[in-house]
């Protein structure tokens, strides 16, 4: 029998529009300190905890800036697995320092953020604004984050399907991200808690540039067709900037999967089982002997 390993994958991209990257993201305490860098990627094993994504918001000034005080509040939690509480917290304190910056600037600016919490097989997303946290199960795709955006109301509404929200021209336009001042509206983290985390699961945390060039059918294609899933989060984003999408895109991957024993592991185990077992075998052999001259 294995023991869980996570494999985690991390891309992110200028794209071939903007000239300042305004993702982010957070991996076990790594996240991009230079906006200006083209491209960025990762690969690590892990045993669980923090990962996130955060998209500043586009077209905004400084929203670079915006999205890297999100991922420093998210490095300033203490707790490896932290709860709905410290989330809420470090979303609360990367909003006061957007407004703090808005204010000193004259500039609107604001960031998105999708954070995932993974402990053994239990999996917590917490997200605000439109980047996403995707779940692969059996060969399928299920949306754990919610997107605050007006086409997902009205795609809730019952007003326009999702294939027609790809299309909308509102589809990108926010009712809830960081950087909103608490006089104009309390901002709200949404929160998935709970879900199982298999053997064979993927999560995938990415910002919108990914979702705009690739719809759950590309991304469960590149997923099955991906042997290695140390480049998953590189091949994603490839696929969706040669599939037109114009912004920065970031994605971060977390493959699940049992580590199977080595060859020698298993043979000293067996050694192991095996003298044991001879080692009941003599004691009871000894303490029968014992009580017969007796």
């Amino acid at each position: 029998m294995g023991k869980n390993k996570l494999i985690v994958s991390l891309c992110t991209d200028t794209g071939n529009t903007r000239k300042i990257n305004q993702d982010n993201f957070y991996s076990d305490g790594k996240y991009n300190t230079e906006p200006s860098r083209k491209s960025l990627s990762l690969s690590a094993e892990s045993d669980g905890g923090l990962f996130a994504v955060a998209d500043g918001m586009g077209g905004e000034a400084n929203g670079e800036k915006a999205s890297l005080f999100a991922v420093e509040a998210l490095n300033e939690i203490k707790a490896k697995f932290p709860s709905a509480d410290d989330i809420n917290s470090a979303v609360s304190r990367a909003n006061e320092r957007v407004c703090e910056m808005i204010t000193a600037t004259g500039s609107r600016s604001g960031t998105t953020i999708a954070a995932a919490v993974i402990k053994g097989k239990q999996l917590n997303v917490y997200n605000i604004g439109d980047s996403k946290c995707l779940l692969y199960h059996d060969g399928k795709l299920d949306q754990l984050s919610k997107d605050h955006t007006v086409t997902a109301q009205m795609i809730e509404a019952g007003l326009i399907t999702k294939e027609e929200a790809a299309a909308d021209r509102r589809r990108h336009q926010l009712f809830q991200h960081i950087g909103i001042s608490p006089e104009e509206m309390k901002i709200s983290v949404s929160q998935s808690e709970g879900n199982k985390l298999n053997d064979g699961d993927i999560v995938i945390l990415c910002s919108d540039g990914m979702t705009d060039g690739l719809d759950d059918n590309d991304i469960v294609s590149i997923i099955k067709s991906n042997s290695d899933k140390t480049v998953l989060a590189q091949e994603l984003v490839s696929a969706a900037l040669t599939n037109g999408s114009k912004d920065n895109t970031t994605a971060l991957t977390v493959f699940n999967h049992k580590k199977k024993h080595s060859g020698l592991k298993l043979f000293l185990l067996s050694l192991l089982t095996v003298g044991a077992a001879a080692f009941c075998t003599l004691g009871a052999m000894i303490i029968a002997g014992i009580i017969k001259l007796w």
